[in-house]
């Protein structure tokens, strides 16, 4: 699931660069707009939904920050 979502925001990522857990969100070529698609193609793969209260860019820090989201998300749906 980690190299998934890393390989989402990469591909998501207006010039390439290297996108690791450690990666600040805010460092990587993303705009607002990618961002919200991004959460949207990772919610779609996972079956989960983040309520708008989660989804600010400044929330998540790191892509690491994600990744933990969506474990979170999927240990609730069990």
């Amino acid at each position: 699931m980690k190299e998934k979502i890393i390989e989402i925001i990469r591909n998501a990522c207006a010039i390439d660069e290297e996108v690791a857990p450690d990666s600040e969100l805010k460092l990587l070529s993303l705009d607002s707009l990618t961002f919200v698609n991004i959460v949207i193609e990772i919610e779609d793969m996972y079956g989960i939904e983040f309520e708008i209260d989660e989804l600010g860019i400044f929330d998540w820090k790191t892509v690491g920050d994600i990744i933990d989201s969506v474990e979170e998300k999927l240990n609730e749906k069990e």
